[in-house]
């Protein structure tokens, strides 16, 4: 599936997995939804994804617990199931949790902390064997719901607060670009730290902090880093052509300390938009190009992928030609 000599072709398994994420399933008793499948190419690790389905123009199908490409097995399916809301779920073998935020700007902070504390309790009955709570290194929040900087804020000291109550001090994630002025990260310093904050790259309007200027997304993790956070963020590759995303991204790597999100931009669905920069039939190139001048951009850095973290990436099992950890769920 892979050019000789492209990035991936090395490695069959790499390239089969990204041209996956971006075609998605032909067909599935799900059609027009998403499924979160788990996917084992010939002798390697099992890596999860989230995929769509009814994709007309894709070569993929599942028949027989078996990934099909125009009808030939190529990796064998452990689990596919529709990938359904839920307020949390763990990562990283056990040691990382993502969860949706309780809060809204009025919610009352008590019943938010009661709710965080049954949250958090639920995920731990599905922790490896042995492990507890405060074994857990990070609980990243998605933030979709928050609707200005200063319910962020509260609903965050609320989730610390919950934690502490646990005897849990893993380091929380916000997967937002709603925090962002000075003093809201100097606040966080002082009641919700250790923190990191997972800008919206995407989100390519300025914003505000405490200043006479308004400063981009690059000055506002240089302003966490300022205040001890920290820092990384999420991007969706696809939507700008590569030299667009290297202008963008290039002044977020020199302040990223935590490997950022990048995420496969999918075949449509009813809730994906269209835009893609390559045309159907170039979009592997595309992606396997920008895989390349991503690991140009981040190569000063000592940062390399952490697949676990996006199930829509492009790094599985090696970055620049190296081999990578895992976990990788």
């Amino acid at each position: 599936m892979a050019a000789p000599g492209s990035p991936a072709s090395g490695r069959l398994g790499e390239t089969l997995l990204i041209a996956l994420n971006i075609h998605g399933l032909h067909s599935h008793r799900d059609a027009g939804e998403k499924v979160r499948l788990k996917v084992r190419p010939p002798e390697d690790e099992v890596y999860q994804l989230v995929v769509p389905t009814g994709v007309a123009t894709s070569p993929f199908t599942v028949a027989d617990s078996e990934l099909r490409v125009d009808g030939t097995p190529v990796a064998a399916v452990t689990e596919l199931r529709g990938d359904t809301a839920v307020s949390g779920y763990l990562r990283a073998g056990g040691r990382a949790a993502t969860i949706h935020p309780f809060a809204g700007g009025d919610t009352d902070p008590q019943a938010a902390q009661s709710a965080y504390s049954r949250l958090l309790a639920d995920l731990a009955i599905t922790l490896p064997p042995g492990n507890t709570l405060a074994d857990l290194d990070e609980v990243t929040v998605t933030a979709s719901s928050y609707t200005d900087e200063k319910a962020a804020l509260a609903d965050l000291v609320t989730l610390r607060t919950a934690m502490f109550g646990l005897d849990m001090t893993a380091r929380i994630g916000l997967l937002s670009s709603m925090v962002r002025s000075e003093s809201a990260l100097a606040d966080l310093a002082d009641r919700v730290a250790p923190f990191t904050l997972f800008l919206d790259a995407d989100n390519h309007t300025e914003v505000d902090v405490d200043s006479t200027d308004s400063p981009d997304a690059a000055r506002v993790l240089a302003a966490a880093r300022g205040c001890g956070h920290d820092t990384s963020f999420t991007y969706t590759v696809g939507l700008e052509p590569l030299d667009v995303m290297r202008d963008r991204l290039l002044p977020l790597a020199q302040y990223t300390t935590v490997w950022p999100s990048l995420y496969i931009l999918q075949s449509p669905d009813p809730t994906e938009p269209a835009d893609h920069i390559a045309e159907p039939a170039d979009r592997l190139d595309f992606f396997l190009q920008a895989r390349t001048m991503l690991e140009r951009i981040f190569a000063p850095t000592s940062l390399v992928p952490e697949p676990w973290r996006c199930y829509r990436g492009l790094w599985y099992r090696e970055y620049a030609g190296e081999p990578l950890p895992g976990p990788w769920i």
